[in-house]
This record gives C-alpha cells, sequence and structure tokens, in this order.
C-alpha cells in the first residue's frame, strides 16, 4: 500500500507508513456508472400532467405579477387615449368613481344627478374643480342681475316682484341640479383641447392631471373667511362686553367717592346732630378723589346728596344718596339713579 502524504510502499496489511509513520488509508473504489432509481410503472400513471398553459407557451414568465384588467389607466398598454382614461385623468383622485358615473349617464343623454356640495357651497366647489370662469361669473352674477331685477321693479313692480322669485328659486336649487353636467361640460372641453394639442397617451395624460384634478384656493379662502369671521363674531360679543365693564368700574370709583362724602356727613350728623351746610369743604377732605366725578351738590330740604358723573361724552348721569337716621342719629344712605341704571350696582337700581 503506498503512502498518501510521502509516496513510500508498505505492506497492504500495515497500518502506518514505516517511512513517515502515518496513518495509511486504503482507497475507495469508485462507481464505475450511476444507475437510474427504479420507477414503478404505478408512480408514473400518479405522476400529474404539466399544464396545457405551461406546455403551450413555455416562454412566458410564470413568475411576473398579474396586469391590471382593462378599466386601469395605468395597465393599459394601448397607445389610445381612451375616454374613460382622459376623465378620470382631468378629474382627479378626489371622488373619481361618483363623477366617472354621473359622466357615463350625461354621455348617455340621462341626467346627472344632484350634487350636494355644488348646492351648499357653489362657489367654492367651483374654485374646488378649478372651474375659473364660471366662478368668476358665479361671483359677480348677482350684482348684475340685482340692476336688472332693480330696474324691472321699477317699470313694473309685480313683474320685478315674479323675476325676482325665480331668480333665487334658480340661484338656490339650480347648482344643485346643474352642477354635474357644468362640470361634465368643462371636462370634455379640457380633454377636447389637450387631444387637439396632439402628443403620445402619456403627454396627454399628464397635461389633463395638470388642467384637472382639485385646487386648494378654495380651500385656502374657507381658512381665510372662517377666521375672519370668528374675529368678527369674538369682537362683536366681546368688544361691548368690554366696554360695559370698564364702564360699570368708572362708575364704581365715581360713587366710592359718594360713599365717602356721604361717610363724613353722617359723621358730622352724629357728632353735631346738624347737617352740614357748606358741602365743598367735606368733599375737599375726601382722601381719593375720583377724576369722574363731575361735582357733588346737597339738598337743603332733604339732605340728599346729588353725585354727578361723566364716564365718556356720551355716557353721563348723576346718583342720588338719600339719608336716614335713627335714634342715636346713627345715618344710612341709600342710592338711586335714573340715567344710569345699566351700570350702577344693585344696591342702587
Amino acid at each position: 500500500m503506498k503512502c498518501h502524504a510521502c509516496g513510500h510502499d508498505n505492506a497492504d496489511s500495515a497500518l502506518f507508513c514505516t517511512a513517515c509513520r502515518r496513518p495509511l488509508v486504503a482507497p475507495s473504489k469508485a462507481p464505475t456508472r450511476m444507475e437510474p432509481l427504479e420507477v414503478s410503472a404505478a408512480s408514473v400513471a400518479a405522476m400529474p400532467a404539466p399544464a396545457s398553459s405551461d406546455a403551450d407557451a413555455p416562454s412566458r414568465n410564470r413568475y411576473a405579477p398579474p396586469t391590471a384588467g382593462p378599466s386601469g389607466r395605468a395597465a393599459s398598454d394601448s397607445p389610445v387615449l381612451t375616454d374613460d382614461e382622459a376623465r378620470e385623468a382631468v378629474i382627479g383622485d378626489k371622488n373619481t368613481a361618483y363623477y366617472l358615473e354621473r359622466f357615463d349617464r350625461l354621455a348617455h343623454g340621462q341626467g346627472g344627478g344632484w350634487n350636494w356640495p355644488a348646492f351648499l357651497v357653489t362657489w367654492y366647489w367651483m374654485l374646488y374643480r378649478k372651474m375659473w370662469v364660471p366662478a368668476l361669473i358665479y361671483f359677480f352674477a348677482p350684482y348684475l342681475i340685482g340692476m336688472v331685477l332693480g330696474g324691472a321693479t321699477g317699470a313694473s313692480p309685480g313683474l320685478g316682484a315674479l323675476l325676482t322669485i325665480a331668480w333665487f328659486a334658480a340661484w338656490l336649487i339650480g347648482p344643485g341640479l346643474l352642477a354635474n353636467g357644468w362640470y361634465y361640460k368643462h371636462c370634455q372641453n379640457k380633454i377636447r383641447d389637450v387631444r387637439a394639442r396632439g402628443g403620445s397617451k402619456e403627454q396627454m395624460l399628464a397635461r389633463l392631471e395638470s388642467a384637472g384634478g382639485t385646487s386648494n384656493v378654495a380651500v385656502i379662502i374657507l381658512a381665510c373667511f372662517g377666521i375672519v369671521a370668528g374675529i368678527g363674531i369674538l369682537a362683536a360679543v366681546a368688544l361691548p362686553a368690554y366696554q360695559t365693564y370698564t364702564v360699570k368700574a368708572k362708575i364704581a370709583d365715581a360713587l366710592m367717592e359718594g360713599n365717602e362724602v356721604a361717610a363724613l356727613v353722617g359723621r358730622q350728623y352724629q357728632a353735631t346732630g346738624q347737617m352740614p351746610t357748606d358741602i365743598d369743604r367735606i368733599v375737599a377732605q375726601v382722601p381719593h378723589p375720583s377724576k369722574y366725578v363731575q361735582k357733588i351738590e346737597l339738598d337743603p330740604v332733604t339732605y340728599a346728596l346729588m353725585v354727578h358723573i361723566a364716564v365718556t361724552p356720551t355716557i353721563a348721569g348723576s346718583i342720588k344718596l338719600f339719608p336716614g337716621a335713627d335714634g342715636d342719629r346713627r345715618v344710612t344712605w341709600s342710592c338711586s339713579t335714573d340715567d344710569l341704571q345699566r351700570y350702577v350696582p344693585r344696591s342702587c337700581k
């Protein structure tokens, strides 16, 4: 047996090479030919036959993804732009199925149905659908029709009234009934113009998608209108309330001076038993005079104090303070007013 490492010849029964002392490995016998596996006749009969489509079309790629149906625009291999593809491109991604159905009915001479967005917000719907010229006409039409109706009313009041009612009915109900027809004609004009320019199918689809679809102009206008309307409502509610609050605060400041004068008058009466005759001297002793008090007068008969108040040039009036004394000559005061009822405290109403 020859050593596979050093090539030294050794005896067939030797386990180790006598030259290099490495283990000897006997070579395995290589098969002369490969025998096929035995296949029984029953196994052959049970094997499924190849599908007819695979046998008939061996060149087809069975792993390719399935193509879209004929209704899909992107899956269409035809170089010709169909009406459905053109309408779908010009409508855009918003409510496409709704308008495609309406357009198909209109193309066959049927009605377009009712359009709620066009009925509720006609002008904004036109802007949203990029119908710029109809939106401009719809915006200025009321002014022109108003002048015509004004002239008709001046010539014949009865006829003018009938025309006005008819105009308002058409103005309110007409957009909901006719909007789908308007939009269909608008889209058909876009498609006709794009086809007249020519070009490949992809170019025409790109032009239709750019010219059609929807616009954010209406959304921006609605947002601005909502902000302005919100500010206007807030101002209409909050501004009068704030003005009333400030006037009440000024009236309360003026009434505080009147109460301080009344307190000084009451202390003098309790000390001397007589009401003062020089009210200006007592007013000068008030520690916190109000700039809203014009003058304080004392009635020599009833000894009531009249506090004249001017808050603004348009808001002015007077408050009367009436005295009442008990057996210990302690004076209590009550107040009333005729021209400042909205701003005085409840105790003076």
